[in-house]
């Protein structure tokens, strides 16, 4: 191999330092550096640039690693040295590619690897380089995997492996061991107690995000509240005391959720959340369609044929309530009333009529829910589990029957329906006056159970209101309505 032209000047050189965060001071910056300065003595360079990586891992790309090959190419320097082929990366083959490549663009240039006495001007470097890059790029795998493992262990233990802090808890020493623990944060966790119980009651996520930003209660982070923020605490696992690795909730030996840390909330309250949170979730579109329709919509109906009246709009943009079966082909005399006098009418009857009455919070409660619940998600997450490579699918199988065994015996208990009026201390009077539009048209939804209107005379005169059918909620007993958790009624007289 024919030897390089000689520089007519001194070899300018770029030193190559990294320090990842998990080495430790054996390999310091300050070391790198001095070692390769006086490499660089011995060997006649001047250091033209010193670029380091502080705190990166070598198994992704980092800026001044690029930058010290982009001087190469263009001939900035003449010399790219690092410490080890180590500290210049652990991306195997595919960083010793970018590193070729960028040697043979100026062919003057020189790659050294000081502690490992590599050289690109030896006539085998490559060679060499290749295993060096290869045996780098499987120690980054090996310490990503005990890494992990560190985590996991931790988390297993209750120990905590850093990180964001969940809202609701705070990191402090372990009083019975080494490391640090979670354990609830006093003030956060009574906020997150009280969100709980507003939603519960009723109340909207967007009215307590309000409530909230007035009271100058920060996030975490400092910030204000939304509603997406409340909802992520409320349903996340970290507040009942779980932790997630890799994106799985760790489990104890029957494939059932560990209860890591000290929970904020407990289960049956968080369970409860859940399932009302997805339930408003569900009925989203039915809230847009009821803001976008009038008061009664869905509500009233034809007195003759029985089908549903629809919101009509006359050329000078009137409303009126009108059953469209006749033009449809059905058999029906055609009713339509105006929707303002129907509307102010139905309003004062039921206003009359609840208006004193105290809202009662309908309430179902189901025995073992929570347990049930834990018992579904663990059978979903171990057949899960079931179809990778490397699954122990014969100890799947047996926490899986296991598992179904307890989902039966939970099944096979009584199934005692209790359900409760709550009282709120709120009459229907006060919770109309303070009400939302959306939230005045679902306390009727909730509490009439007939509303029809017959077909009228024709010729001028007022409406005749007579022809109005109103039936309300009170006549239905609690114990026997439908289900209907967490809706507003009225007590039975």
């Amino acid at each position: 191999m024919p030897k390089k032209p000689a520089l007519a000047r001194k070899p300018r050189a770029v030193l190559y330092l990294r320090l990842s965060e998990s080495d430790d001071t054996s390999t310091s910056i300050a070391r790198q550096e001095t070692d390769l300065r006086a490499r660089a003595e011995r060997e006649g360079w001047e250091v033209v640039e010193v670029l380091i990586d502080d705190g990166l891992s070598g198994g992704y790309t980092r800026e001044k690693a690029l930058r010290a090959l982009e001087m190469i190419r263009t001939s900035e320097a003449d010399v790219l040295a690092a410490w080890k082929f180590d500290r210049w990366s652990r991306q195997g083959l595919t960083a010793l590619a970018q590193l070729i490549d960028a040697l043979d663009v100026n062919p003057h240039s020189l790659f050294i690897a000081d502690q490992d006495g590599l050289s690109s001007s030896q006539p085998a470097w490559r060679i060499i380089a290749s295993v060096l890059a290869e045996v780098a790029r499987m120690e980054r795998e090996n310490t990503q995997v005990r890494v992990r493992s560190s985590i996991a262990a931790l988390k297993k233990d209750g120990r905590y492996s850093g990180g964001n802090v969940p809202y609701g808890y705070k990191s402090v020493k372990d009083p019975e061991g080494v490391g640090r623990v979670l354990v609830p944060h006093p003030e956060e966790a009574e906020i997150i107690r009280e969100v709980a119980r507003r939603v519960l009651a009723g109340e909207t996520r967007h009215k307590i995000m309000l409530d909230l930003n007035k009271r100058e209660i920060p996030t975490r982070r400092g910030n204000r509240w939304s509603a997406q923020v409340l909802r992520q605490i409320l349903v996340g696992e970290a507040i009942v005391g779980r932790v997630t690795h890799e994106g799985e909730v760790l489990r104890d030996a029957d494939g059932l959720p560990l209860e890591v840390w000290p929970p904020v909330l407990d289960l049956e309250t968080w369970h409860r959340i859940r399932a009302k949170l997805e339930t408003d979730k569900a009925g989203r579109d039915r809230a847009q369609r009821r803001r976008r329709a009038r008061r009664l919509s869905g509500i009233v109906t034809c007195g003759d044929c029985n089908r549903p009246l629809y919101v009509r709009y006359s050329k000078a943009n009137a409303a009126s309530y009108g059953c469209g079966a006749k033009a449809n082909g059905k058999k029906c005399a055609g009713v339509s009333m105006k929707a303002d006098v129907l509307e102010a009418w139905v309003t004062a009857r039921f206003l009359e009529q609840f208006g004193p009455r105290e809202v009662m919070r309908h309430v179902e409660e189901l025995p073992d829910i929570a347990a049930l619940a834990e018992v579904e998600a663990a059978i979903s997450a171990t057949a899960a589990k079931m179809t990778n490579d490397d699954a122990d699918v014969s100890a799947l199988a047996s926490q899986l029957a296991a598992l179904k065994e307890r989902r039966a015996e939970l099944k096979s208990r009584p199934a005692v329906r209790v359900v409760k009026l709550v009282p709120t201390g709120r009459t229907f009077a006060q919770t109309w006056e303070a009400a939302s539009e959306e939230e005045r048209n679902a306390i009727l939804a909730d509490n009439v159970v007939i509303l029809s209107v017959r077909k009228g005379k024709r010729g001028g005169g007022p409406i005749d209101m007579g022809r109005v059918t109103l039936v309300t909620q009170p006549e239905r007993l609690p114990e026997d309505a439908a289900s209907g958790t967490d809706r507003v009624y009225a007590e039975a007289a």
